[in-house]
């Protein structure tokens, strides 16, 4: 089957975008559709790229019981040949 792709994006891709993703994938992973799902993030700005997420945001997640090893990135333009990707920009 085809996979699809689900693209997150944030300003700085520390906060809402990395928590987006990591609920996301645990979702899709507690539905077992995992396989069936690409999951990404980045931010509009290169303000903090290579950074972990926010100590805030990693507190959230730890909250909830969900892990990541997320290190921000900006986004690419290649990502917007790809139009019919659902892009949710938080």
């Amino acid at each position: 089957s085809e996979n699809s792709l689900q693209s997150l994006v944030s300003l700085g891709n520390i906060c809402r975008s990395p928590i987006a993703e990591a609920v996301f994938r645990k979702l899709v992973t507690d539905e077992k559709v995992e396989h069936k799902w690409m999951t990404d993030s980045a931010a509009v700005s290169d303000w903090n790229v290579g950074r972990s997420p926010d100590s805030r945001a990693l507190s959230c997640l730890r909250n909830h019981g969900i892990e990541t090893a997320h290190k921000a990135r900006q986004v690419e333009g290649s990502i917007f040949s790809f139009l019919f990707i659902p892009m949710l920009c938080l």
